[in-house]
């Protein structure tokens, strides 16, 4: 049986599915969390048929070595364009040839761009990429290839993740829209760091396509972020809580608060919400 809590005077919801973003929501900013205590909340949502999600904008191979101790857990990696379990890939929604090759041009021409190619085989970077820019990928893409021209990769894209001048974050991303047109949705996460995903696919997307799967309807559902990429997904579940350390608009989007990632916010707010 689900677990019901109130959530309001006489009111009380089931939550069927958790999913959390990760960076600057379920890990602390040196890219941990605590696994003891996650694991006595883990433990409980099994118990109680309660399934967990991990949605990010990462690439599943990161997100199934973050939870290998966690086998039972679901996930929509690459923001949305991407959902599997640890033993099986559910869905891909890839780009089309045309589209990815008209933003590859587009990216190549922006100078001040680094540009990761993440697709279904791998992730691949130009070798021109800077030794920084590299180790980074590298960590959110574990399985990374180093190319001389993305145009002539044969994968298909999941999405692209850019890497522009932290304080021009807002001006590429208007910039890129503008460029690349509607076939496709700019998001970020902030800190210079800048997703191109296509226009049909989010993280909502992806719980959309689990909801279908496991009887799950979106009012039983809880979400947490912190970013511009989450607030599909923040206004999709019936139970959307912000990080502490969210974006205003994150805040304006979610009915809820926990405390900041370096807290175990999201940790926090399931020990409150069930109880332990």
């Amino acid at each position: 049986m689900q677990d019901q809590f109130e959530i309001g005077e006489g009111f009380t919801m089931t939550i069927k599915l958790v999913a959390t973003d990760m960076d600057g929501t379920f890990l602390t900013d040196d890219k941990h969390f605590d696994k003891e205590r996650f694991g006595r909340v883990y433990d409980y949502m099994i118990q109680n048929k309660i399934q967990f999600v991990s949605a990010s904008g990462n690439q599943y191979r990161q997100l199934r070595n973050f939870f290998k101790d966690f086998p039972q857990t679901l996930f929509v990696a690459e923001n949305g364009a991407l959902v599997g379990s640890h033993d099986k890939i559910f869905r891909t929604d890839v780009f089309d040839d045309e589209l990815t090759q008209k933003t590859i041009k587009i990216l190549n021409s922006l100078p001040d761009i680094q540009t990761v190619f993440s697709g279904q085989k791998s992730a691949y970077v130009l070798d021109t990429a800077t030794p920084e820019f590299f180790k980074m990928s590298n960590f959110y893409f574990p399985e990374i290839k180093s190319v001389t021209d993305l145009a002539t990769i044969n994968d298909k894209v999941l999405k692209f993740s850019l890497s522009c001048p932290p304080t021009e974050t807002e001006a590429y991303m208007d910039k890129l829209a503008n460029l690349i047109g509607p076939e496709v949705s700019i998001v970020t996460s902030g800190h210079g760091d800048i997703d191109v995903i296509r226009a049909d696919v989010n993280k909502a997307t992806g719980l959309k396509y689990l909801s279908e799967l496991l009887n799950i309807k979106p009012e039983e559902m809880c979400a947490f972020g912190d970013g511009g990429n989450d607030l599909e997904m923040l206004r999709y579940v019936g139970h959307g809580v912000a990080m502490k350390n969210a974006s205003e608009i994150v805040h304006q989007t979610a009915k809820y608060e926990t405390v900041d990632n370096n807290q175990q916010g999201v940790i926090q707010h399931l020990e409150e919400m069930f109880e332990l």
